[in-house]
């Protein structure tokens, strides 16, 4: 393996301060994550610095304003000032769960997880395949408010091998009857495939399949006074293409809302349709890491939330109502009913039809933040911009490898690739990163990219592809990051020469560049199917996770780890 820069520094555990923790959710074991389901992030022990309650010094100049959560072991604190040195931060008193905070207006809440304190009851209706046969199981939150695991636990090691348990039917738990019930004949949202902090999620990916729910005609919103909500983790902070997939649809076809990641730039942006446009771009920028997604209509425009980041679309919305629509990765089951890139593994959704306060979006943040070990306060950040081979074509459940990094320690993360981009249209990510750059903490951005450029449909030549690269890697040095480039495997038609010519001579400045493919290295062989897919193109699930580890070996140094 060649590196130039930073190189593989020991990763250090830290001990859990002696909070207690108040209704925090389980966290992954703090080992290697070998067998068994994924589990994201790296226990919260890992992180060093930040699982501890906020000081004075938690300021301004460390890049936190008024108003910003904090969550460690269980505890929630809000910052009420942060001058320079004298940074304040109130407790909040213990949230109830996601949900509680909308009240009666609360008309659907629901996942794997309590999302409304007092409910206990069905959660989930699954299906699982077992000699051939479908088994119908249905999996409940318990009255102590946790998952009946050992159901899930049974049914999966009885199941077919090669076969996932199916979500058919996501129980409302508000007790409105809005109950979403899988798009019939595409029954592709898996449960016991990810875990996020511990928790099951209802876990979409591209080899899933399309697929989602349908939101039922009873569930009701003003068009101009509603709330979206969902927590858990995004598996990309973009699209494919065409402007989906569409986490959310409310309304029908021809006069409905959608929320979706990128649009047809592939910029990475959130982007929402409504009856005024059909694409409109918003300033926000989702994270691949746990965090707490929301969206609020108002009479006035739109206010989005991630963790602790908050923006505004302005524009007078249209008064009237929306009835059902569609919670998943294809809108509407038209002509283009396919899987987008862009998949969801989700602890829990909530929709309510009234937006939200200023006040209920943090009471919300904060509720999903105990529940889910959010970390609203993480500092460092990871950016990965590249094509198929770094958003996870072919892998089921979104487990691509800067997914699966966040194994390693806990840090923001933003997977802006999109399987068959271009280095044209990498370009188009990287405004995305640039404003990202504007957020405090140490920051590295990986790109992985070329070898769509030489596909006969695309006829860009190998210097417009050497020169693309380079203005990426550029720009990129230039806004802070430490950026690391990944060389080009043996794939047959990849300009692997060409690029790594490119980094010696310094067209492409990198930091570090990183090899996995060269011979005597794990990935050298593209005709080993336990770690290529037999397209000798793309990697497996083993590919994936051992690009993951590699990576992080070598950008460990940076943060410190």
């Amino acid at each position: 393996m060649e590196t130039r820069g930073r190189v593989l520094a020991c990763i250090t555990a830290m001990a859990v301060g002696s909070l207690p923790a108040l209704g925090m959710a389980a966290q992954c074991p703090a080992d290697d994550h070998k067998g068994g389901e994924t589990c994201i992030p790296a226990n919260s022990a890992v992180n060093k610095g930040l699982n501890r309650p906020p000081g004075k010094d938690d300021d301004v100049k460390k890049g936190y304003a008024s108003g910003d959560l904090w969550q460690a072991g269980g505890h929630v604190w809000r910052a009420t000032s942060v001058m320079p040195g004298a940074a304040q931060w109130a407790a909040v008193p213990t949230p109830g769960a996601p949900a509680d905070t909308f009240g009666a207006h609360a008309v659907f809440a629901g996942g794997p997880t309590r999302m409304v304190s007092s409910y206990s009851g069905p959660a989930v209706d699954i299906e699982t395949t077992a000699g051939g046969q479908t088994v119908a199981t249905t999996l409940t939150i318990r009255p102590d408010g946790t998952l009946d695991t050992a159901t899930l636990s049974r049914v999966l090691a009885a199941r077919d091998a090669g076969t996932f348990a199916t979500v058919t039917r996501v129980y409302d738990q508000t007790g409105h009857g809005n109950h979403l019930v899988a798009t019939p004949g595409h029954h592709v949202v898996h449960i016991g495939a990810v875990q996020v902090s511990g928790q099951e999620t209802l876990s979409w990916g591209e080899n899933n399949g399309p697929g989602g729910f349908v939101l039922p005609q009873t569930l009701r919103v003003p068009a101009n006074s509603f709330f979206f909500g969902t927590t858990g983790t995004y598996a990309s902070s973009n699209s494919g293409y065409s402007a989906f997939p569409v986490p959310l649809m409310l309304g029908q076809k021809g006069r409905e809302f959608k929320v979706f990641m990128g649009s047809y730039t592939l910029d990475g942006f959130v982007h929402v349709a409504d009856m005024r446009s059909p694409d409109q771009r918003t300033n926000l920028i989702i994270s691949n890491d746990p965090s707490a997604f929301g969206i609020s209509a108002t009479p006035n425009g739109y206010r989005l939330e991630n963790g602790n980041n908050h923006v505004v679309l302005g524009g007078a919305l249209p008064e009237g109502s929306f009835s059902g629509g569609y919670i998943g990765y294809n809108a509407d089951g038209g002509s283009w009913f396919e899987q987008g890139r862009n998949t969801g593994q989700w602890t829990g959704i909530v929709i309510a039809d009234q937006d939200a306060t200023a006040e209920q979006e943090q009471d919300f943040e904060a509720a999903a933040a105990v529940a889910g070990d959010h970390m609203p306060q993480l500092r460092d950040l990871v950016v990965t911009i590249g094509d198929s081979r770094t958003e996870g074509y072919g892998l089921s459940d979104g487990t691509n490898w800067p997914y699966l990094m966040q194994r390693y320690a806990r840090y923001k993360s933003y997977n802006f690739a999109v399987s068959g981009a271009t280095t044209k249209q990498m370009l188009d990510m990287v405004p995305a990163a640039e404003a990202l750059a504007g957020l405090p903490g140490r920051k590295v951005a990986v790109v992985f990219g070329g070898f769509n450029d030489h596909l006969p449909a695309n006829h860009i030549g190998t210097g417009e592809t050497v020169h693309n690269l380079g203005h990426i890697t550029s720009r990129l040095k230039n806004s802070g990051y430490h950026v690391v480039f990944l060389d080009e495997a043996m794939t047959q038609g990849a300009p692997r020469k060409a690029l790594t010519t490119a980094v010696e001579d310094g067209k492409i400045p990198a930091d570090t560049e990183l090899d996995l493919f060269q011979s005597g290295e794990p990935l050298a062989d593209v005709l080993d199917q336990t770690k290529w897919l037999a397209d000798t193109t793309h990697p497996n699930q083993a590919g994936h996770d051992i690009i993951a580890r590699n990576v992080w070996q070598n950008i460990a140094d940076f943060f410190g780890k």
